[in-house]
């Protein structure tokens, strides 16, 4: 038995269209007796229900905050402390910066999320802007609590992630709060989509699947972990085959075991073939 690992945006899925090989490819390796977990920076509440209908042994999601197994078990959830996370709302509130607090069940939008996002796309592409408006403000979004400066109070905050605006970039949040935080560069394939996503130090995608192994009684040895970016990295590192996909990001290929094809070529597919999971 192996347990398999596959983040979502990316890798099962290119812009919420998931390919019918990787559909099959995981329902056919769960008739074989293999676990699979969904590992994703996503919040639970943004994953898709027509990803979850392809069937799956258990989610991570928030980068590694909160993990859940079987029929909605919680195993593990974490959050960011109430001082770290005041002291990084009042820097990015000082500097307009864009932002999303994001727990298991929704989001709160830091007060200059809107205005980046209209701002950043005014005057772009007809295709472009209706890009944005469907992914982001009709699904990403969708559960926002917008236009609010609250959250200091909130103990429940699984991760943040931030837009690179009002001068803000992720090499300046990363020096000034790299030690406070886990940190990752932000992984969204559109133009202009820079930033971070942050976290509680030491939760991440790779902690979170080290304890969903031995949840299950199995050994690093088993896990096979899919991923295409800088958040994937320590599911990469801690898998007995960290998998990267051919749209990944060249420095996760560069840890990664294995180099498989693109999500829209067949990649998920291929590689399980090739390890004998279908």
């Amino acid at each position: 038995m192996k347990i398999i690992f596959l983040d979502i945006d990316g890798t099962l899925s290119d812009i919420n269209y998931v390919p019918p090989s990787a559909k099959r490819a995981c329902r056919a390796a769960r008739r074989n007796g293999h676990l699979l977990y969904i590992c994703t920076g996503r919040t639970r509440s943004q994953i898709r229900r027509s990803i979850l209908k392809i069937g799956f042994d258990g989610v991570i999601s928030s980068g590694g905050a909160y993990v859940e197994t079987g029929a909605g078990k919680l195993l593990f959830q974490a959050a960011i402390g109430p001082d770290a996370l005041c002291e990084i709302i009042d820097y990015f509130d000082a500097r307009k910066t864009a932002y999303t607090l994001e727990l298991s069940d929704g989001q709160i939008a830091g007060p200059h999320l809107k205005s980046y996002f209209s701002n950043r796309y005014a005057g772009k592409s007809w295709t472009i802007a209706r890009l944005v408006e469907t992914i982001f403000m009709r699904q990403i979004f969708k559960d926002c609590v917008w236009n609010s400066s609250g959250g200091r109070d909130r103990m429940d905050i699984r991760n943040l992630v931030f837009w690179e605006s009002g001068g803000v970039t992720f090499e300046e949040v990363s020096r000034v709060f790299g030690e406070k935080f886990e940190m990752f560069r932000l992984s969204i394939p559109l133009p202009g989509m820079c930033g971070g996503e942050m976290g509680p130090p030491g939760v991440h995608k790779g902690a979170a699947a080290e304890k969903v192994v031995e949840y299950h009684g199995l050994r690093r040895e088993d896990v096979i972990a899919f991923g295409d970016s800088d958040n994937d990295r320590t599911m990469i590192e801690y898998a007995g085959m960290g998998i990267a996909m051919g749209n990944a990001a060249e420095d996760l290929k560069k840890i990664a075991g294995d180099v498989t094809a693109s999500v829209r070529g067949g990649g998920i597919e291929k590689a399980f073939k090739k390890y004998r999971l279908i």
